[in-house]
């Protein structure tokens, strides 16, 4: 079971998702897959990876 789940929602439809056990943000629609490249969800994943750890540190304090 991950940690932390992100999950991002249009209309109510799942279109992006980072958890702490793949370490990586994809997308979880066509029409954003379609529209982006592995770059973009590169850097999505370095920023979630980021968060991840601002997170532990703050549930730590």
């Amino acid at each position: 079971v991950p940690q932390l789940v992100t999950v991002g929602f249009v209309d109510g439809e799942v279109f992006v998702y980072y958890d702490s056990e793949t370490r990586r943000k994809e997308p979880r629609a066509d029409w954003i897959a379609a529209h982006t490249d592995q770059q973009y969800w590169d850097s999505q994943t370095e920023t979630s990876r980021m968060n991840e750890q601002i997170f532990r540190v703050g549930l730590e304090t």
